[in-house]
Formats: C-alpha cells, sequence, structure tokens
C-alpha cells in the first residue's frame, strides 16, 4: 500500500470509530436518561395518593425525555457525518484501487440484506431511540396530567 492509500485508510477507519464512539455515547445517555426515569415513575408509584409535591418530578420527566430525544437525535447526526466521511475516504480508496470492488461488494451485500429483510431494511434505527425517549417525555405528560386532575 502507498502513502496516500495508507492515508486514505487510515482516515476511513477514524471515522469508522469516531461514528462507534457516538453510538456508544448515545446507548450510555438512553441508559442513564431510562434508569432516572425509571426512579421517578418508582418513587411516584410508591405514594398510593397522587400529590403536588410529585409534580416536578412529572414535568422533570418531560423535560429528561425531551432531552433525551434531542442527544439522540444529535448523536444521530454526528454518527451520520463520520459515516459520510468515511464513505468518502472508501471512495477515494476505490478510485485508487478499482480492482478491490468495495462499492459493488457493499451494493450486493444491501441488495441481499434488503431482500431478505424488506419491511426493516428500509427502516432507521435512530427514530426508534427518539421515540424511546419521546415515550418517557409522554409518560411524564400523562403522570403530570394526572396529578393535576386528581388535585383538582
Amino acid at each position: 500500500m502507498n502513502d496516500t492509500e495508507e492515508i486514505l485508510w487510515r482516515l476511513c477507519q477514524e471515522h469508522y470509530t469516531h461514528g462507534r464512539h457516538h453510538e456508544t455515547l448515545r446507548a450510555t445517555t438512553t441508559n442513564i436518561l431510562l434508569v432516572i426515569a425509571g426512579g421517578i415513575v418508582a418513587i411516584i408509584a410508591h405514594d398510593q395518593q397522587p400529590t403536588l409535591r410529585q409534580l416536578p418530578l412529572t414535568l422533570f420527566m418531560v423535560v429528561l425525555g425531551l432531552v433525551g430525544a434531542l442527544f439522540t437525535a444529535k448523536y444521530h447526526e454526528r454518527f451520520d457525518m463520520n459515516m459520510q466521511r468515511a464513505r468518502g475516504y472508501r471512495d477515494a480508496l476505490e478510485t485508487l484501487l478499482p480492482a478491490t470492488n468495495i462499492k459493488k461488494i457493499k451494493t450486493a451485500a444491501d441488495a441481499i440484506s434488503e431482500k431478505k429483510h424488506r419491511f426493516l431494511f428500509g427502516l432507521r434505527l435512530y427514530r426508534f431511540w427518539i421515540a424511546l425517549h419521546l415515550l418517557v417525555a409522554a409518560l411524564g405528560l400523562l403522570l403530570t396530567l394526572q396529578i393535576v386532575w386528581s388535585v383538582s
């Protein structure tokens, strides 16, 4: 491998690594926020009767869910940016090494996967992660409404 090929390969690897790092951060952030949300639900469920004292917890849960959705979206944006850069370096590398058929191999593998998993192939995973956080926010909102209605 000549110097140009080596540089392109290392840059490609660097961005794949950064992309994986952002996915790890997303998973860690999601886990922490879900544990906090679970703790809030446990505290609220422990009290037999909804009270106004619980209102800050439920409102915090709404904010927690919205912040989690925003973090997840941002982590995906960073992941996508790194993957776009890695693809650019990979494409440049293939230009220098056309015999490697990198794009052809990828396209064939994607076609097999898409055929095998027709319904799932087009679904974007990051949207599920965002939806999970929005569900936490919705649960917080429902609990807030329950408290407000029961105290009124």
